[in-house]
């Protein structure tokens, strides 16, 4: 009686336990420039639905720090400037950081 068997040559079936490295996919998160954010502390008694900012702090590091003291949350703001492209057939609008003067 002759049994018919599959074998795989070298381990490179669809199952392999040593794939080949992946490229890092070009979506655009890895290079991203870091956005000028500013960071407030919330109101203790915000509750609202909308933010209640208390006071600003100078780094990310410092408005977690105080929130962790005062056990409330923080808020990080971007400001953007909205533009319109007219060169096209229609108009595109875009985004522009607003970039803070220390």
């Amino acid at each position: 009686m002759a049994a018919s068997t599959t074998e795989v040559q070298g381990g490179k079936g669809p199952q392999s336990a040593t794939a080949a490295p992946r490229a890092p996919r070009e979506n655009g998160l890895s290079q991203q420039i870091p956005l000028p954010a500013r960071y407030f502390l919330a109101k203790p008694d915000g509750g609202g639905a909308a933010p209640a900012f208390e006071r600003e702090c100078a780094s990310e590091a410092e408005a977690i720090a105080e929130a962790f003291k005062a056990g409330i949350t923080y808020y990080s703001i971007v400001e953007y400037r909205a533009l319109v492209d007219c060169s096209g057939k229609q108009p595109v609008f875009k985004k522009e950081v607003v970039k803070r003067n220390p």
